[in-house]
């Protein structure tokens, strides 16, 4: 049993699609509160791009 939770510990495969998420995750958190923090909301601008 030690030897499967060694092994399962030290696979290292997955490891990058995961570190990639967590980066695009990260980015949308970033982008949002940025776009927030500037006082403008979705709704602004979907409607102002839709407009043009």
């Amino acid at each position: 049993m030690v030897t499967v939770i060694q092994s399962f510990v030290r696979d290292q495969t997955g490891i990058a699609p995961i570190e990639y998420g967590l980066i695009a995750a990260i980015l949308v958190v970033l982008a949002t509160a940025a776009v927030s923090a500037a006082g403008y909301n979705i709704h602004d601008l979907i409607g102002n791009a839709s407009q043009s």
